[in-house]
């Protein structure tokens, strides 16, 4: 390849690419003028110049203490200042593309179907399809549903029933699943090979629950859960806030145990997936219904693993100059 067909913009945008897609991560070293130049047979005044252009922007900084060199540069603590940076950079290469599309004689309308039509491609290739499943209708539909507005995409969401009926299906459909921690081992288990596709997501008690719970005068608490592992959790984070409270913890399934922990307790606490059986079997209405809501960390801890999977769908699709950076 002749020396300088690849341009300063070229090579400016590909390292942009690069760190986008996190191959080059906050605090790394930058390849050399001379080895970014050698690799792309490029002269190095165009990738010093390249370089130069990215540090104008501030994506990019001198190495400390006067050394020749850049490395990327630390957005901790400056999410805001960086996001500004990255939209002036793509603000920049849209009216570059307005005025060539202007000096085409491009109508407008017609300038930004092209525009339009060329995202919708480039985003679509990297598409992340997401499903979650709870062992219930209730929870399935309402985290589901929380978890796709707080993302902001969509999210199908179903019981683990649906999930396990026919799993290469469903795994062939979705590029990630998710589920509660409650039911990871078990999914991990039934899925097998395809453990690199499996999320697990942290719940939590409502505020409202815990409020409730704090609130029960008399120490003698009857705890009922659908599973034996939530009644487990739920009773550890009653005796972890109040190591006063005396908790006799049973699921749906054990009626004997049920009827009986009614009958000695001062106070019944029900998850919500169980609460109308409860008041079937016992004839006594709930002092506090748990409700349970996503972890945010697990959320951005989702987040990050769909933007990966984002990543790795479209590296196969970037421009070529962007895989020899």
């Amino acid at each position: 390849m002749p020396k300088d067909i690849v341009t300063a913009e070229e090579i400016q945008q590909a390292i942009m690419n690069r760190i986008m897609s996190r191959q080059y991560v906050p605090g790394e070293r930058l390849p050399s003028v001379r080895d970014l130049a050698d690799q792309l047979r490029s002269n190095r005044n165009t990738v010093n110049k390249a370089y130069q252009m990215l540090a104008d922007l501030g994506v990019i900084e001198s190495l400390p203490g006067g050394r020749k060199g850049f490395l990327v540069k630390e957005i901790a603590g400056a999410k805001q200042e960086a996001g500004d940076e990255l939209n002036a950079y793509f603000y920049q290469q849209a009216v570059k593309l307005a005025w060539q599309a202007l000096a085409a004689g491009m109508p407008a309308d017609e300038a930004l179907h092209y525009l339009t039509n060329a995202i919708q491609e480039v985003y679509g290739l990297g598409d992340v399809r997401i499903a979650f499943y709870e062992c219930n209708e209730h929870d399935s539909q309402e985290m589901g549903e929380y978890l796709s507005r707080e993302l902001g995409m969509d999210m199908d969401y179903g019981t683990l029933d649906d999930l396990y009926v026919d799993v290469d299906t469903v795994m062939n459909k979705y590029d990630l699943i998710v589920t509660t921690f409650h039911h990871l081992s078990d999914v991990i288990e039934r899925l097998g090979r395809h453990t690199e596709q499996i999320i697990g997501i942290d719940t939590r008690m409502t505020p409202e629950a815990m409020l409730g719970i704090a609130r029960l005068p008399n120490p003698q608490i009857a705890l009922v859960a659908t599973l034996e592992t939530t009644s487990h959790m739920l009773k550890h984070i009653i005796f972890s806030y109040y190591p006063d409270r005396q908790v006799d913890a049973v699921t749906i399934t054990d009626t004997d145990g049920i009827i009986a922990a009614v009958e000695q307790c001062d106070h019944l606490v029900v998850t919500h997936t169980c609460a109308d059986q409860v008041k079937q079997l016992t004839g006594r209405e709930p002092d506090v219904i748990v409700n349970f809501q996503v972890d945010e960390q697990s959320i951005q801890f989702l987040g990050r693993r769909i933007h990966e999977t984002q990543t790795q769908k479209t590296a196969a699709f970037q421009p070529q100059l962007a895989s020899q950076v």
